[in-house]
């Protein structure tokens, strides 16, 4: 059930027929809890599907000209709506999820095929007990017709029964109600009146779901950064929604509608040329680019709107934003530092050009005056949100822009320990996924990796200002939220980080069992990858490697925790690591360098 992009671990399709399946993927019986009996999403069908298909397709091909003119017509319909849609949209590998809707309507054809399959199967009944009976002339009779129909009427109704009894455990979706509930946390981490860029479609449409159909912090403002690139979209933005006033952009239409300003090269070596010239003529540079030429605001008033081809440009990489220290004060957020800085630093680094929606979220950052807070979804990729990382406040599930480098501050960190304690503790709705039984798929699965993850955050954070009871109890109430029977422990889902955490406050029992979760789980995964051979192992081989690394881990971790316990772990994992390593190397795998 996890999407692939061709390697052998993920996606494949599996008869059923243990030397059928591991011929092609190996050894099924070693897979690991996760890939095998432990996934809900393992469906077995035997081929009955296809198989059942393809006996009406040929029955209908073979059956007369009527029967080859109706199998030409299904025939195209199968391949038009399949494989000549993939062809012509000409679909590039690596796509962000199975795109198995682009074969729907080919699905629709086989199904008819897979229907026609009982026709033949009577059909072959018929044949097949005529035979017994010896009758040569070739005539049926109706006991014959009528018992080769309850066969087929019973063999082919088999083939549905398997599916459903194979499939309906990981479609039912009974019960579970994570989008609703995590996309509430989104909304419950911000401050009122707030701003939240999203990026992908799972951290923005429960969102405006819950605030179109809940009314959940409809003072809340959702911007979605993949949209922010259209002019449609931001001319909704400059609307009020719901009880959130407009955001603050001041550009007039003509300067992002479409085509316009679509992408501004950024081009650092200019900005020497800039200098010298407030040197040599500083009064007409002022008039030209404002008081401060790499301020913010005037690089996109007089360079990104300029009209002028030469200096429609950004001519540095790195912009300033003057900080309104009054304004920042009366907002309310945290102070990570003694005094607020003059000026905030915003980094093109690496950057070739910025695209419209970039400009904005910078006009949105320029024009807000931190009047409204600003926050990116935990979920948003680096490469989106402008280089401001150092200036983010971790306040749950959004991170709070900040005009602070958070990173650069002695003694402190870009964690709200209060703010997340009291959305994680009281705030945050988890979807039933403490219900039993309940089936997680992978992009759910791992929502509930991240915010396990930011549970042993706020522990860690609580354990280094001394408050372990509140630690305890934010453990606690991570294993009844996200119980192991529905959520595995592994390193993915921050199991070494509970562990440590444990260890930390002096649980030996807790922290060996979080542990011996993870180190099961990666030693399982290394186990199986070893057990392939040739290409499969070469291409498994840097996931092999990452579950060795997580055993490595985990024997340090043992290490830490000490004591009878710590150390019988450490030399019970130290055994089993070794072992890997060997089998590893005896395939001709290699190390790197962990650091690397």
């Amino acid at each position: 059930d996890i999407s692939a992009q061709g390697e052998i671990n993920h996606g494949n399709w599996i008869s059923g027929i243990p030397f059928i399946d591991d011929l092609r993927l190996g050894d099924q019986s070693l897979l690991p809890d996760d890939f095998g009996a432990g996934n809900k999403g393992r469906n077995v069908f035997y081929m009955l599907p296809l198989l059942l298909g393809l006996v009406g397709l040929l029955w209908q091909a073979y059956a007369g000209k009527r029967g080859i003119e109706q199998f030409w017509v299904i025939f195209f319909l199968f391949f038009m709506t399949g494989l000549a849609i993939v062809i012509y949209l000409n679909q590039t590998p690596s796509q962000p999820r199975e795109r198995d809707y682009s074969f729907a309507g080919s699905f629709y054809a086989f199904a008819i095929w897979i229907g026609m399959g009982v026709a033949g199967l009577w059909r072959l009944l018929v044949m097949a007990l005529n035979k017994m009976k010896n009758r040569k002339d070739g005539s049926e009779s109706e006991s014959q017709r009528l018992v080769a129909a309850a066969l087929a009427a019973l063999v082919g109704l088999g083939v549905p029964l398997q599916m459903v009894s194979q499939t309906w455990d990981d479609h039912d979706r009974s019960g579970r109600y994570p989008a609703r509930d995590f996309g509430m946390n989104y909304l419950s981490s911000l401050d009122p009146n707030a701003i939240i860029f999203t990026n992908g479609d799972n951290d923005t449409f429960p969102l405006w779901y819950n605030q179109e159909v809940e009314g959940v912090r409809t003072d809340a403002r959702v911007c979605n950064l993949s949209y922010l690139q259209t002019d449609w979209y931001i001319d909704q933005m400059c609307r009020q929604a719901y009880n959130s006033p407009a955001l603050p952009i001041t550009w007039p239409r003509l300067d992002y509608c479409s085509g316009t300003n679509e992408y501004v090269e950024v081009r650092p070596e200019i900005k020497t040329e800039i200098l010298e010239m407030y040197k040599r003529s500083p009064k007409e540079a002022k008039v030209m680019f404002g008081d401060e030429p790499f301020e913010l605001k005037n690089i996109l008033k007089y360079w990104v709107r300029n009209k002028n081809e030469e200096l429609h440009v950004i001519p540095t990489d790195t912009l300033y934003l003057t900080i309104d220290k009054e304004a920042v004060r009366k907002s309310g957020m945290l102070l990570v530092s003694d005094s607020i800085p003059d000026r905030m630093v915003i980094s093109l680094k690496g950057k070739n050009a910025l695209y419209k929606g970039d400009l904005m979220m910078l006009e949105i950052l320029a024009q807000c005056n931190w009047t409204r807070p600003l926050y990116i979804a935990t979920t948003v990729g680096q490469e989106n949100y402008m280089n401001l990382g150092d200036n983010f406040m971790q306040e749950g599930l959004a991170n709070r822009i900040t005009p602070f480098n958070t990173n650069a501050i002695d003694g402190k960190t870009n964690f709200d320990t209060d703010k997340v304690y009291k959305n994680l503790m009281t705030r945050f709705k988890f979807g039933g996924l403490d219900k039993k039984g309940i089936y997680i798929d992978e992009t759910v699965m791992r929502m509930c990796y991240n915010i396990r993850k930011v549970f042993s955050q706020l522990a860690t954070n609580l354990i280094d200002q001394n408050r372990q009871k509140e630690a305890i109890e934010v453990l606690k109430y991570q294993e009844k939220v996200f119980p192991e029977y529905n959520i595995p422990i592994n390193y993915m889902s921050g199991g070494t980080e509970i562990a440590t955490n444990y260890a930390m406050l002096g649980q030996k029992e807790k922290a060996a069992y979080w542990i011996k979760a993870v180190f099961k789980d990666a030693y399982q995964h290394a186990n199986w990858y070893n057990s392939l051979d040739g290409s499969k192992f070469a291409m498994s081989q840097r996931d092999c490697l990452f579950n060795i690394y997580v055993m490595d881990k985990c024997v340090d971790i043992a290490g830490l925790i000490g004591g009878n316990v710590g150390d019988n772990l450490e030399k019970q994992f130290v055994m089993q690591l070794n072992s890997v390593m060997k089998r590893y190397e005896s395939k001709g795998g290699t190390f790197p360098n962990w650091s690397e």
